[in-house]
């Protein structure tokens, strides 16, 4: 039978600290991202006429239905005259929380 001594007993502790310090501990993800779009965002500054041109040029966008083929000439011309602006195209994630509770039925 070993005999241990109150030090080696505090150098097991600190052993076992510093090796848990090193693992860190996994946390489950909350959300879950999909694609959800994407949003138009200027570059700079604009004047009032390049926020007005912009605006209009989006509400027309939003007026026209992407599932419909025969608006795909319309949707890509207008998406050309909004690339010509100066905005940048950002995408848009959709966060959706994951449900870890249980379930009581």
């Amino acid at each position: 039978m070993e005999v241990r001594t109150t030090q080696d007993s505090i150098l097991k502790a600190f052993g076992l600290l510093l090796q848990a310090q090193s693992k860190p501990r996994q946390v489950k993800q909350k959300f879950a991202y999909r694609q959800f779009g994407t949003a138009v965002h200027a570059k700079r500054r604009l004047s009032r006429a390049e926020a007005a041109s912009i605006d209009a040029l989006v509400a027309k966008l939003k007026a026209l239905d992407p599932r419909d083929d025969a608006n795909n000439t319309a949707i890509e011309g207008l998406l050309k005259e909004l690339s010509a602006l100066p905005v940048k195209f950002v995408p848009i994630k959709y966060e959706q929380r994951i449900d870890y509770s249980k379930s009581y039925r």
